[in-house]
């Protein structure tokens, strides 16, 4: 039976087989054995290691890691550039690589908490992990199981219960020495090595007295450490093969990452593409799709198919209106080939609802997966319940090969894009006529950002509403659409920023940024990130005032029970925070959006356009310089 030191380190020797380079912490007594040896690895280099105050700040700024580093592997920048991948036409599936390097797994985070209530507080960032499909490793401290029943202090009857929506859970008991094997196990679940479905997994492990380890024991780990840390480096530089103490499971998880899967859609006159968000995925793929059969696609503003299809003919501006002012259109549609988690807008959730239109989901990971692609004649009977979910589109099956020039004809199409740019048209030909009595800076603001090359994190609420009518995006959009929350956005930015070393530019509600006060606090001894935070303050949930509570019979309701002002800004916050603070507001409200573009400006990275330096050693200062800076924008009397 190992001591608690000997399973924690253990547990970190795991943590590096398995690949994961970015561990969160949040500090308590019983998770101690794991600070000490994860503490040392990071000082090694092997590992870094992220220290946050508050448990839900903790578990979003994992989240924001791992959404960083998964745009980052797959290639998907603050250019908006994609990884490539080629579709496979016909039958037999083509080989593109590996599912590393070619929008496969990336790193898992890992997360570590004490006993108690400190799990609970990492439910929110979990539960959006979970929807948004980002491999996150919530290491749970324990007390053992001796403790259970007996009203111990900070313990849960069954703490390895606790978190919900995970893809598995693991609860080690006191002394094991299966740790390091069961982590391995659980970090391949998370980046959903088998299974295609990344997310969560919460990994409890019971830790006995004594919590600190020996002068000898530590001593010995160091020189471990040393020697990782050696191995490492020279593995990077190819000099010397995987150390093989270390192997059985990571190698396994490693070779399973590596073989392809597959997957096929089949397409049916009218279809149509939907996307919504990836978590960071790329689909280089499904613009092959969409480019090579004339498919219109429906995407998100934080789909990787936004920027993919920039410059490209098959992406339908305000698809969502057209969804709704469009009968003729939305009601030929046959069959929807979806990628990613749409879910900004009721006609798009009605679209995917409805019994008549057949729903083929592809993993969000596609450009990891050889994708087959036939043609078929439809069915005249309806669809049924495994045809909506792919299993079976048409009686009469052909492969592309023998349609190669079906691009040919693009009228189904050009008539959904067409139908989008006369929407876009009119409506900008409103807001200006409107412009006059009711400015629209809000809107103005976010689409003036949509245009730079920045890495643009956009708030649930109006923020990525405005986005997806936005003709000229060529920022890279993130956004939290797992399950479109607004709690912990400031930490999933700070996150996203620290992952892709890289400017991050947060726009964000006032209700959304008061969610997360909390994520506006950076230890001394930690790494802020460079985040620059643009808060439309409209005092209040001004999204509800557009929805269906500001009918007139239940209209008092409104003010106190839902938009709920507060009356405050956030300058006091940013100077208790340590933040630069710009307030821009009402004094001139036709140069409203000239004065915020000049105190952006101000504040957006040296280098053209937003995009990050080269070099890490021109990259330094500008994080110094940049980064942890609030730009208010004051909307009360300005919407």
């Amino acid at each position: 039976m190992l001591n608690s030191s000997a399973v924690a380190q253990q547990i970190a020797r795991g943590l590096v087989s398995s690949g994961v380079t970015e561990v969160v912490i949040a500090p308590g007594s019983r998770s101690a054995p794991l600070i000490y040896a994860l503490a040392p690895l990071a000082e090694a280099g092997v590992i870094r290691t992220h220290v946050r105050i508050d448990e839900r700040d903790a578990g979003f700024l994992a989240l924001g890691l791992a959404r960083g580093l998964r745009s980052k592997q797959t290639g998907v920048g603050a250019a908006g550039a994609v990884g490539g991948a080629a579709v496979t036409r016909g039958a037999a599936a083509g080989t593109r690589g590996a599912a590393i390097g070619a929008g496969g797994a990336a790193g898992a985070v890992a997360l570590v908490t004490t006993s108690g209530s400190a799990v609970a507080n990492l439910h929110p960032a979990v539960l959006e992990a979970s929807y948004g499909h980002l491999p996150l490793v919530a290491i749970t401290a324990d007390r053992p199981a001796r403790m259970r029943g007996t009203g111990a202090n900070q313990t849960i009857d069954d703490q390895s219960q606790v978190l919900s929506d995970v893809r598995a859970r693991v609860d080690v008991p006191a002394g094991s020495a299966d740790a390091q094997h069961l982590l391995a196990e659980a970090v391949a679940i998370s980046l959903g090595t088998d299974t295609g479905k990344a997310g969560p997994i919460q990994f409890n492990v019971q830790f006995d007295v004594p919590l600190v380890p020996t002068v000898a024991e530590l001593a010995d780990w160091n020189a471990t450490v040393q020697t990782l840390a050696a191995a490492g480096a020279a593995e990077s530089d190819g000099t010397v093969e995987s150390e093989g103490a270390v192997e059985s499971a990571a190698d396994a998880a490693r070779s399973a990452a590596n073989t392809l899967r597959s997957t096929s859609v089949r397409i049916l006159p009218g279809t149509v593409i939907v996307a919504g968000d990836a978590g960071g995925h790329s689909a280089q793929a499904l613009k092959s799709l969409a480019e090579t059969y004339a498919i219109p696609v429906l995407a998100e503003p934080s789909s990787p198919l936004t920027p993919a299809l920039r410059n490209s003919p098959a992406a339908v501006p305000a698809h969502a209106r057209v969804l709704s002012e469009r009968e003729d259109l939305r009601s030929a549609i046959r069959t929807a080939i979806v990628h990613g988690k749409p879910t900004l807008t009721r006609p798009v959730a009605a679209l995917l609802a409805d019994s008549e239109v057949v729903v083929q989901r592809l993993p969000d990971d596609v450009d990891a997966v050889s994708l087959t692609v036939s043609l078929s004649e439809p069915e005249v009977k309806e669809a049924s319940d495994s045809t909506r979910h792919g299993d079976r589109v048409g009686a009469e099956d052909r492969t592309s090969d023998t349609f190669s020039c079906v691009s040919e004809d693009t009228t189904w199409r050009d008539e959904w894009v067409r139908a989008g740019e006369a929407i876009i048209a009119a409506s900008r030909h409103e807001r200006e006529r409107a412009a006059a009595s009711k400015p629209t800076t809000a809107r103005a603001i976010t689409e003036h950002l949509a245009g730079r090359t920045i890495n643009l994190f956009a708030a649930s609420s109006n923020t990525i509403r405005y986005l997806s009518e936005a003709t000229d995006v060529r920022a890279r959009i993130h956004a939290s659409r797992g399950l479109a929350g607004i709690d912990g956005l400031i930490s999933t930015a700070t996150g996203l920023s620290l992952a892709l070393e890289e400017q991050v530019v947060l726009v964000i509600g006032d209700v959304a940024m008061l969610h997360d006060v909390g994520g506006l606090l950076t230890p001394s001894a930690e790494v802020a990130g460079n985040v620059l935070i643009v808060v439309l303050n409209d005092d209040g949930g001004a999204i509800f005032s557009g929805l269906e509570h500001s009918q007139e019979h239940v209209a008092p309701y409104l003010e106190r029970y839902f938009t709920v002002p507060h009356g405050r800004d956030f300058s006091d916050l940013a100077t208790a925070y340590g933040w630069e603070y710009s307030w821009v507001g009402p004094q001139d409200e036709s140069s409203l959006l000239s004065d915020f573009i000049a105190e952006f400006e101000k504040a957006v990275c040296g280098v053209e356009d937003g995009k990050a330096a080269d070099s890490p050693q021109t990259r330094a200062p500008q994080t110094r310089t940049h980064g942890r800076r609030i730009i208010e924008v004051d909307l009360t009397r300005s919407i």
